[in-house]
């Protein structure tokens, strides 16, 4: 079986989001990449038992830290994938005020939370409090580089699971 499911990404501009994506559909890193202009989709796809997971991943502009967060752009995700900066803290922050504010209409999609830029460990900066105020979000939490690419595909085929499981149950 083949499925296609819109996949939103959220986090602060420079948490690499658009690093992630490229990393995960392309296998590759760029060094100095830029902040997203515009809206960027790209497909990758994630095979969970018989069924092929096609996930189209919406990569909003770097330059608005929390439009993004809109009854629009959410609208029609099955999945989302939050992003945040080992090396900057108020990522986290930003990203769990959003959250709770947000929470009527982001909703309980299956969703992960990528801490990404682990391989800069010596600057890494979140703090335990942070890290279990997220886990009681409910979010599947992976610490990833997609510099290196440790545990990138972990987070999206997380993601695909989740998502595969609340297909199976609402059938």
């Amino acid at each position: 079986m083949r499925l296609r499911r819109k996949i939103c990404l959220l986090g602060a501009p420079g948490v690499g989001k658009t690093s992630l994506v490229r990393r995960f559909v392309e296998h590759s890193f760029v060094e100095d990449q830029q902040s997203s202009i515009a809206m960027q989709i790209s497909k990758g796809t994630v095979d969970v038992g018989d069924i092929s997971l096609e996930m189209m991943l919406w990569d909003p502009e770097g330059s608005e830290a929390w439009g993004q967060y809109n009854r629009s752009f959410i609208s029609g995700a099955s999945g989302l994938v939050f992003v945040v900066d080992a090396t900057r803290p108020r990522t986290l922050d930003h990203l769990l005020e959003a959250q709770t504010k947000g929470r009527g209409f982001i909703g309980s999609r299956p969703a992960v939370l990528i801490v990404n830029k682990v391989d800069l460990e010596e600057d890494a900066a979140l703090t335990k409090a942070q890290v279990d105020a997220a886990r009681k979000l409910d979010w599947h939490i992976v610490r990833a580089s997609a510099k290196s690419g440790d545990h990138v595909d972990e987070a999206f085929t997380k993601l695909a699971e989740l998502m595969v499981e609340v297909t199976k149950a609402s059938a």
